[in-house]
């Protein structure tokens, strides 16, 4: 939402949806779609009169301008910290514990100020003792229409906990909610009056860990290096059914090229591959596919080459004719770091030429943008992609798509 507010900014006071994948559901909304009762997940074709009543500014999820833009703001956030945890697309944990002799209310309030001059996206800051306490400090700063909350002390946790819906607490999920709401647990205050063994016979070792870090006692902790991920998966629901097998091995070809893509990002390789399609499960009057293969590779690699090539045979191998098929994906597991890559005695890989490919199809899609180069495998009018009819501009990532000012 900030996003495209930034290079729009005749948005702001309007009505502004985001939705997701092929326009399906509301993912972000303005303040003032909230304001007429437009929730979360909401199908855009049950809230479409009432989006069009208000005169709604409707967006496809801009992928590329988002990633670019989240890139910025952690870049600027880890200008303030000795460690940052990148959380999601638009969160990250902070750590300032070995940062002595700061104020912290003017602390947040310098950095939040730089970040909105170096990036033009607003940010809302929760500080706390513990991870929960940062999280729910933040929630509680946006309720309350702040920019930043510090909890520095005792008396002040007990305050913004004593009112604080038990379900807007972070970790607290259906299930935990399900079963607090059986002891009649509505804030974060009465649950914290819970004894630790009774919460952790209740709500498992996660529950008791949340109910330590609400009384400031740290339970988990910033990482300074990322976990490695243990699987990477592309995937897509096409605009329509498709039924060609060509069609869907263009689709299985970017995927694959997508997730060969990351692998290099995190400086890694995969040893196993799997391809999976579906059908509708909801249209009861298509018969019904769901086909799914994983292979080990004879070797760890990271080449858009050749993990095509092999996902297009997995592909071949699950297709079956006559199938309205609505999805498609591929996901590679056994991730090991790119230099531990053991070779294999009876099969000879070219891996110094194919990371010589893919080093310059990086260097040139970096600098024209993304898919500047790519493999033919991909198609090029691809007719399958998902439905994106509100697609912002790139300004950022797409030099056709720069503002230009006169």
């Amino acid at each position: 939402m900030s996003c495209e507010r930034l290079f729009r900014p005749e948005l702001e006071g309007r009505v502004v949806v985001v939705l997701s994948n092929n326009d399906g559901c509301v993912i972000a909304r303005s303040n003032e779609a909230k304001a007429i009762g437009i929730k979360m997940a909401d199908a855009e074709f049950l809230v479409r009169e009432r989006l069009k009543t208000h005169d709604a500014v409707i967006f496809s999820s801009n992928y590329a301008l988002y990633a670019d833009m989240s890139a910025r703001l952690m870049n600027n956030l880890a200008r303030y910290t000795y460690t940052l945890m990148v959380y999601s697309i638009d969160e990250a944990f902070m750590a300032l514990g070995n940062i002595s002799g700061i104020a912290l209310n003017s602390y947040v309030k310098n950095f939040s100020s730089q970040v909105m001059q170096n990036t033009g996206l607003s940010i809302t800051v929760g500080i706390g003792p513990t991870l929960s306490l940062a999280k729910l400090a933040n929630k509680a700063a946006k309720r309350q229409g702040r920019s930043f909350l510090v909890l520095d002390s005792q008396e002040l946790i007990s305050e913004i906990v004593k009112d604080f819906p038990i379900e807007d607490v972070w970790g607290v999920g259906l299930a935990y909610y399900s079963k607090l709401q059986e002891y009649d647990i509505k804030t974060a205050h009465e649950f914290r009056e819970l004894k630790p063994d009774f919460v952790r016979r209740q709500m498992t070792v996660q529950g008791w860990r949340l109910h330590q870090e609400l009384w400031g006692i740290p339970c988990n902790r910033i990482r300074d290096v990322a976990e490695r991920s243990k699987g990477i998966e592309s995937s897509q629901s096409f605009n329509t059914y498709q039924t060609k097998l060509e069609k869907i091995e263009e689709a299985v070809a970017m995927h694959a090229a997508t997730v060969a893509l990351k692998l290099r990002q995190q400086q890694s390789m995969g040893l196993q591959l799997t391809v999976y399609l579906r059908t509708n499960k909801h249209n009861v009057k298509h018969d019904q596919h769901y086909p799914s293969l994983t292979i080990k590779m004879p070797f760890a690699a990271n080449s858009s080459h050749e993990l095509t090539k092999i996902a297009l045979q997995v592909l071949r191998a699950i297709w079956q004719p006559g199938f309205n098929y609505l999805k498609t994906g591929v996901r590679i597991t056994g991730i090991i770091p790119a230099g531990e890559v053991q070779a294999n005695l009876f099969y000879t890989y070219g891996n110094e030429r194919q990371q010589g490919i893919a080093t310059l199809m990086d260097d040139i899609n970096n600098r024209y943008g993304r898919g500047t180069l790519r493999l033919a495998a991909e198609g090029f009018d691809k007719t399958w992609k998902m439905k994106q009819d509100y697609l912002s501009k790139q300004y950022t990532t797409n030099w056709k798509d720069l503002i230009v000012t006169k």
